[in-house]
């Protein structure tokens, strides 16, 4: 069982990473969303979108890194 402090925590959490997602280019958010939250594969998004699989990899990739440039300078555990 959580505690309230690990609740609020999770909750930030939770806020942070959605913030991170919104902050990206549309393509990019849409490709991560696909893969980490409705469990796509690289190849089912590539298809698709009718475009290849490594440039959805390159996509979700700069994403990423994106995402934790984004949690690094926002967060608020700093």
């Amino acid at each position: 069982v959580l505690s309230p402090d690990e609740i609020y925590e999770r909750e930030l959490s939770n806020q942070e990473l959605y913030a991170a997602i919104n902050s990206l280019p549309e393509k990019q958010a849409k490709r991560i969303y696909a893969h980490f939250f409705l469990d796509m594969s690289k190849a089912e998004i590539a298809r698709i979108e009718g475009v290849s699989k490594p440039a959805v990899t390159h996509s979700i990739e700069q994403g990423l890194k994106s995402i934790g440039k984004f949690l690094k300078n926002n967060s608020w555990w700093g």
